[in-house]
């Protein structure tokens, strides 16, 4: 904690909260290969299973 006379003689500004990053762009390519590729997988095994019974 700054002191009396410091704070009274050059003001502190408070921290600016954290702003967290965009991910970058190749992250969420390969977020989308893989959520693509779990949906379709999910899609044909429910098929599959579906058309056996």
């Amino acid at each position: 904690m700054p002191d009396d006379h410091c704070s009274k003689c050059c003001p502190v500004e408070p921290p600016k909260p954290e702003v967290p990053a965009p991910w970058p762009l190749g992250a969420l390519v390969w977020l989308g290969i893989i959520l693509g590729v779990g949906g379709g997988t999910y899609l044909l095994v429910m098929w599959a299973v579906s058309s056996a019974f």
